[in-house]
């Protein structure tokens, strides 16, 4: 088990920030020119040997943007990443730039895994959001060649009040392309995004124990993005404690859920595992694992395309660049990451919660609602025992 208080699990990595789209909940607020002041792949492999520093077994690598693509030199840096024994994916936009000898050669040099982008189940919703049109078929396109070539495929989603109850035709297209996880986003309120396309804490419940609820009746594996909250309801779930009451959200996208299971012949289908006891820490089919405990600057952080480092990309606080630190002093001395990885300073009914230590709340929309990284979580509904007894 990995002691993130030392090492971070998972390092998010913006090569650049250039990109031909525009997308409406961009948090790069992505220009179509690389920034004049990027990290030279010089400096990118001395970014790779800091990583080293840490220690076997390295932290997963994800090399995103912008567009990834973008960079002339991104293959260079992915293949030195690779070589060194560091588990590397790559989440890149869908484009014309993402052609199939591209896709074939990310395997070549080691990629573990790709993700790609959908938020939506047809055009309209989802190039709606991407800000350019053919981005649905483009990226429909990306995965089948990713799946001709042999390559790991993982589905990224952002949850907004427009697609969430578009979110089971997701799940479908995820399932007829058998990939390895889907990543499930939950809108955080900065760069382009703004605060009214983010769905109710209601919302948040309901969409996060549908989630759990695809996990266990279904053969795709599911994870939640700065929605921390996931991990309470499978434990809860799993351990047949779970007592909140659902709204009308859930109800509807439970009840697709089964239409979808029927088309496609999954009715009785049922995982025996327990989802904490069993998801987290285990290898999926790619040898990437996940890990619970992790929020923004607890187990993982973000290095920007001009070196600067933040405790994830949508908590915009700069803690040190890798020009004038090594990323294991940051991560180790930094103030706010010292604030950050541990779980009893965190203020409001998430300090109360008993499962500070297994989620701890979305620590970037606490930010971006409050203006205090350490505040409670603004879309979480459950109000911890501790709260609950006092009461009485």
């Amino acid at each position: 088990m990995i002691d993130l208080t030392k090492k971070p699990f998972i390092i998010f990595w913006e090569v650049t920030r250039a990109c031909l789209l525009a997308c409406k909940h961009c948090r790069a607020k992505a220009q179509t020119k690389p920034h004049p002041d990027e990290l030279t792949t010089e400096e990118a492999f001395r970014v790779v040997d800091q990583i080293l520093e840490f220690g076997q077994p390295y932290p997963l690598l994800i090399i995103t943007g912008g567009d990834p693509l973008m960079r002339k030199d991104l293959f260079e840096i992915l293949e030195y990443a690779a070589s060194k024994g560091i588990r590397v994916a790559i989440a890149f936009s869908g484009t014309k730039l993402a052609t199939k000898d591209k896709v074939e050669k990310m395997k070549e040099v080691g990629v573990a895994r790709i993700a790609i982008s959908l938020d939506g189940s047809n055009s309209e919703i989802h190039d709606y959001f991407r800000g350019k049109t053919g981005t649905f078929e483009t990226s429909l396109r990306i995965l089948k060649d990713a799946r001709d070539v042999g390559i790991s495929r993982q589905i990224n989603t952002t949850v907004t009040t427009f697609n969430i109850l578009d979110l089971p035709n997701i799940m479908k297209i995820c399932l007829e392309n058998e990939v390895t996880l889907w990543d499930v986003f939950f809108v955080v309120p900065t760069g382009r995004a703004k605060a009214d396309i983010m769905p109710s804490a209601q919302e948040f419940e309901d969409v996060l124990c549908w989630l759990y609820d695809v996990s266990k009746e279904t053969p795709l594996n599911v994870k939640s993005s700065a929605a921390c909250h996931l991990r309470r309801i499978e434990y809860m779930r799993d351990h047949g404690i779970y007592d909140l009451k659902l709204g009308e959200t859930y109800f509807k996208l439970k009840e697709m859920l089964e239409e979808i299971k029927r088309e496609l012949g999954l009715d009785n289908y049922k995982k025996d595992k327990k989802i904490v006891a069993g998801a987290h820490g285990r290898s999926l089919a790619d040898g990437i694992r996940r890990m619970t405990g992790i929020t923004d600057g607890r187990g993982m952080f973000f290095i920007s395309h001009i070196g600067e480092v933040y405790p994830s990309g949508f908590l915009p606080i700069v803690a040190g660049n890798v020009r004038e630190q090594t990323l294991k002093e940051i991560y180790m001395n930094s103030p706010i990451f010292r604030d950050l990885k541990d779980p009893n300073k965190l203020k409001g009914k998430c300090g109360k919660c008993e499962y500070r230590f297994i989620c701890g709340g979305s620590r970037a929309r606490a930010y971006a609602m409050t203006g205090d990284y350490l505040a409670a979580e603004p879309r979480c509904i459950y109000v911890p025992k501790a709260l609950r007894e006092r009461v009485k």
